[in-house]
């Protein structure tokens, strides 16, 4: 999708002369539901100034951690649909907490105005590099030999990477102990000092811990290997067949916000990830950029939805 920067403003003009979709007199609260430093806050941050720039608004994140995302994804369900509160998440929230048994305080299906799919991203094991293994056999071996003695950190109970370990565990019947945190961000600083041994997690917030030397990838876990690490086999032919573990980041607004604000938002969007300095960084570091339509968008979480609803009884065990 290429929408240059003079074709978004004419459209947006056209569009917004009725009645503005984004009054200018209140800067644009973006709700990333984990801590620094994970790769919906890196992505949050990446297009946030070009949005800025587009539509001539201010845009500003607030990272409101707890609860594998849904204590910020319940403030964006509860804020009032305007266009002025957004949120940047991953599927952790949308379609994967209702199926953990936890208590739901909004519905993600009836709560929420999807706006764009951004991004999908590859999950993928790391070690550190203490750890003595350099293959996934060596470290299945590993682990096999000292069952409940190793560890692996995640974003959070009910995120995908939590789930990408849990998945793992049970193809294997590998014993890996699971350590929570409140988000990537705070995950790969533990792995780094060591403090956990390992952990699953986005490519894209991982792959400069990778290149520095901070961490060893084992595996990547989508169905082909990745152009950003050509020479790293997939878990599937690394020794376990089937394997598969992707996430997806994506922009929502609380239901009932205006359908001229969010095709505002979608346009801003898909022309801030075309930019090529936002383009590059990405693509570097290993995200398919996707810019979805807003009605694309709900049709991945429908359809994700039912698929982690037929893995219940995992989510549930994994707490």
């Amino acid at each position: 999708m290429t929408i240059t920067r003079r074709a978004i403003i004419g459209g947006l003009a056209a569009s917004l002369m009725p009645a503005p979709a984004l009054p200018q007199a209140r800067p644009v609260r973006v709700v990333v539901p984990f801590v620094p430093g994970g790769g919906a806050d890196l992505i949050a941050r990446l297009i946030q100034p070009h949005v800025q720039q587009i539509l001539g608004q201010s845009f500003y994140i607030e990272n409101r951690a707890g609860a594998a995302g849904r204590i910020g994804t319940d403030a964006v369900a509860k804020a009032e649909p305007d266009g002025h509160t957004l949120l940047m998440t991953t599927e952790s929230s949308i379609v994967i907490a209702p199926h953990m048994g936890v208590p739901m305080t909004y519905d993600p299906l009836k709560d929420f105005a999807p706006v764009s799919l951004l991004t999908r991203n590859v999950v993928i094991l790391v070690v550190h590099p203490s750890v003595p293994a350099d293959t996934l056999q060596e470290y299945i071996a590993l682990a096999r030999a000292k069952p409940g003695e190793m560890f692996y950190a995640s974003s959070g109970v009910g995120g995908p990477n939590h789930l990408a370990g849990e998945i793992f565990k049970q193809m294997t019947g590998l014993n890996i102990v699971h350590v929570p945190f409140q988000g990537t961000g705070a995950a790969i600083p533990a792995v780094i000092s060591n403090q956990v041994g390992a952990m699953w997690g986005f490519l894209a917030g991982l792959i400069p811990h990778i290149r520095s030397g901070s961490l060893k990838v084992l595996a990547v876990g989508g169905r082909e290997r990745s152009p950003v690490l050509p020479d790293t086999p997939t878990v599937a032919e690394a020794g376990v067949p089937g394997y598969e573990a992707a996430s997806w980041i994506g922009l929502l607004a609380p239901a009932a916000t205006p359908r001229p604000a969010i095709d505002t938002l979608w346009s801003a969007l898909g022309a801030a990830l075309q930019v090529p300095a936002v383009k590059d960084i990405l693509l570097r570091d290993g995200s398919d950029i996707v810019a979805s339509r807003p009605e694309e968008f709900r049709h991945v979480i429908e359809s994700d939805y039912a698929k982690y609803g037929k893995l219940r009884d995992l989510l549930k065990g994994a707490q």
